[in-house]
């Protein structure tokens, strides 16, 4: 059996004011076998907390269960099984230390001591099983300790710790205050020492920590009058602005409440917050955003800034296009106290300074944006922060985007739903549920070759590259130098809009040729150009008038041999910046096999009688093949096997054709015995007088007639050609001559 306690340790300083312990050692020990366990399990922790001696310390060396560390949150597991003996009674609870167990940041820390080991308590967890499979079976339990103000202060005075909780209100609207900076000084003969300061949170709390060594140290370094006395405070309280909110004299610092303060030492202030005492600003985001180049792509840009100072109450962010058309709409998330996005957050409720603020769901403001993203994609963040006596600090940072669009959707009638997945594979329509598919011949690759935005960089040339890869090559990382040849990939095509042609500028040649996807045919090979003619009536006469129109020619990619490929779109701007998109490619260019071997046992062209006699009908096996290789040999998995049906229709001589039989499982099978029976025909469907099967009577003949039949045997797969207009079936025709009678 195993056993899991999980358990958290925290330590008190003064009313709610705590820290968690962090990398204190944890051990647990089976209880002495001759002590009352029953009694000390009862006990309460006041009562049995104490620090170990070196005596107890030499006993427990042998009866140590387990041993771990705290986390920052002052968490930790104990792990037991039966390979330690343990089977579920109690325990002691130790914890040691060698230095304070806290984190915290301060000029001079505490220097270590020990270690020191205390024991807290003899645990009787109450366990729970965890699992109803008997070969899972375990036991959790669950074990919270504070360690009371009493006994914490007391360990932290070992190590000449010191720690200050306080928490600051607004005196008139009786709201806690955040950002603001306390500092705690310590009134000295000769001069004053500056102990530190602490940052109040969103509920006004803040912590000072310090040493003995802080306040003990004088001019004269021989000379240390205070020791071992504690420090004589007085505080001093900022905003975030630097306004003075209070200045204590230095001879609060003797008053009887403020000399020789405890190295646990709790206080509140009450102050009140001056017009203009608010601070804001914001960092990030700022420069050129690369959007992923795909505006499909889910991206969030964390916004970094401060919304502090006396007597803030919230904050709001906007994001404006050009810095003039609101498009916040959906785009903003704002932070939890956390830094955390909370999309429930109408504005930000809490204190941040030079932290997360929210965040921009960068594809929403796009939208938001929409066709303007043609002209700017500049944005600007305008952060307003609000305070209780109506004071209102407003920041504003700006940013760019590239947001440029490089992506491969359709490539030869099958479509990519998710161009964003680098493992999506073509599908037989524009959705994730959507079946996978096959293409072959010539195949034309549509999407988006785009770039615009931030320093008015430019599509400069693009590429479309293959490789028969089996899907394992990865997709180059944007802005990496990657050279698709020497990766072994053969050209599809390169347009290069830089060159210019026929006497067009670059810039024109963009301007006129947008492949702003998913409907751009962009497996293209040069340029041509031609004049779009205009007549109009102007001032009593017909002008005609001539304007150039560039268009990029369209070419398909041949296929090879079947198999996996991979597709890479390869763009480059005018910054000489690289994109890069990959889409895996099935591809099928192995025909189907149709063919009629005989109709029961006889060969094409002969004279087959329907009946065995005068009562009974034959049935005759139509042997033959109908089959479909697949395009990775031994995978029976859609669309490596993408046969689809086979269908044998009979025609009478002068009758139309009517189909007899219709199959999607290829002859021979996939597995299971080899068969070359593609139906077995009941000749009783021929006879008109019978009702049997599904023939007109235009195919049926009457008792002892005779005719000419062809029966044909089509056979296709779901590969779609030469850009979904059509697909692999082949056909085979089996003349024969029917004769309903009895064989003489």
């Amino acid at each position: 059996m195993n056993y899991s306690l999980k358990g958290n340790l925290r330590g008190f300083y003064c009313g709610d004011c705590f820290d968690f312990l962090y990398n204190a050692k944890i051990r647990v020990y089976s209880v002495d076998p001759a002590a009352n366990v029953a009694a000390l399990a009862a006990s309460r922790e006041k009562e049995s907390f104490h620090q170990r001696t070196e005596e107890e310390l030499k006993s427990l060396s042998k009866r140590l269960l387990f041993e771990t560390l705290t986390d920052e949150g002052g968490n930790f597991i104990i792990e037991l099984s039966e390979k330690t003996k343990y089977e579920g009674g109690a325990f002691d609870v130790d914890f040691e230390c060698g230095s304070v167990p806290v984190k915290f940041e301060i000029l001079n820390p505490p220097k270590p001591h020990g270690p020191l080991q205390f024991h807290i308590t003899t645990l009787q967890p109450l366990w729970k099983e965890t699992q109803p499979n008997e070969n899972l079976r375990g036991l959790v339990a669950f074990w919270e300790y504070a360690i009371p103000a009493k006994f914490w202060c007391w360990i932290l005075k070992l190590f000449r710790f010191y720690v200050i909780c306080g928490k600051v209100r607004d005196c008139k609207n009786d709201i806690a205050i955040g950002g603001v900076k306390v500092f705690a000084y310590d009134v000295d003969l000769i001069q004053d020492d500056h102990l530190g300061y602490g940052i109040t949170d969103t509920n006004g709390n803040f912590k000072i920590y310090y040493t003995e060594a802080d306040f003990s140290k004088t001019i004269l370094s021989w000379l240390n009058v205070e020791w071992p006395a504690g420090p004589d405070l007085y505080f001093r309280i900022e905003a975030g602005n630097g306004a003075v909110l209070l200045n204590e004299n230095r001879q609060r610092g003797h008053d009887r409440d403020r000399t020789n303060a405890s190295n646990c030492f709790c206080i509140e202030f009450c102050v009140e917050c001056p017009q203009g005492s608010l601070v804001c600003g914001l960092v990030q985001p700022t420069g050129c955003i690369d959007s992923g180049m795909k505006l499909l792509d889910d991206k969030f840009l964390t916004v970094i800034g401060t919304a502090s100072g006396c007597g803030m109450i919230s904050y709001k962010l906007e994001l404006l296009w050009n810095g003039t058309r609101d498009v916040s709409a959906g785009a903003i998330v704002y932070a939890d106290n956390l830094g955390h996005p909370d999309p429930s957050l109408a504005n930000g409720t809490h204190s941040v300074m030079n932290g997360n603020l929210g965040f921009i769901f960068l594809q929403k403001a796009l939208e938001n944006a929409g066709s303007d993203l043609i002209t700017s994609t500049t944005f600007v963040i305008r952060l307003t922060v609000m305070g209780a006596n109506k004071s209102v600090c407003n920041a504003t940072l700006s940013f760019a985007v590239k947001a440029s669009e490089v992506y491969i959707k359709n490539v030869g009638g099958r479509v990519a739903h998710d161009v964003v997945d680098t493992h999506e594979q073509l599908r037989v329509a524009d959705a994730a549920g959507a079946e996978i598919g096959a293409i072959g011949l010539g195949a034309g690759i549509w999407g988006a070759a785009r770039v615009f935005g931030c320093t008015n960089a430019q599509i400069n040339d693009y590429g479309i590259y293959v490789i028969n890869d089996n899907f394992t090559t990865p997709q180059p990382v944007n802005g990496a130098s990657y050279d698709p040849l020497t990766h072994g990939f053969t050209t599809v095509c390169n347009v290069d809009f830089g060159a210019g042609f026929n006497g067009f500028t670059p810039d024109q040649l963009r301007q006129w040729n947008i492949l702003k996807g998913p409907g751009s045919l962009i497996s293209n090979n040069g340029f041509y150009t031609y004049d779009d003619i205009v007549t109009f009536f102007f001032n009593g006469a017909w002008i005609t008038m001539h304007f150039p129109e560039g268009l990029v020619s369209g070419t398909n990619w041949n296929t090879g041999p079947s198999g996996r490929y991979t597709l890479l779109l390869k763009v480059t701007d005018t910054n000489n910046f690289s994109y890069y998109d990959i889409q895996r490619v099935w591809v099928d260019n192995d025909w189907p096999t149709a063919n009629i071997y005989n109709i029961g046992d006889l060969p094409s062209c002969s004279d087959l009688y329907t009946r065995v006699d005068a009562a009974n009908f034959r049935v005759v096996d139509i042997n033959g093949m109908a089959f479909d290789p697949l395009i990775i040999a031994g995978d029976l998995n859609n669309p490596s096997d993408n046969f689809d049906n086979y269908r044998i229709t009979i025609q009478k001589q002068g009758a139309p054709k009517e189909q007899i039989k219709i199959s999607s499982v290829p002859v021979p099978g996939r597995t299971g015995p080899v068969s070359t029976n593609l139906f077995s025909f009941d000749l009783r469907w021929l006879d008109l007088p019978s009702a049997a099967g599904p023939l007109t009577a235009a195919n049926k003949l009457a008792p002892g007639e005779s005719c000419a039949y062809v029966f044909t045997l089509y056979v296709r797969d779901k590969t779609v050609l030469n850009n979904a207009t059509d697909v692999h079936h082949v056909e085979y025709d089996f003349p024969i001559k029917i004769i309903n009678s009895v064989h003489p």
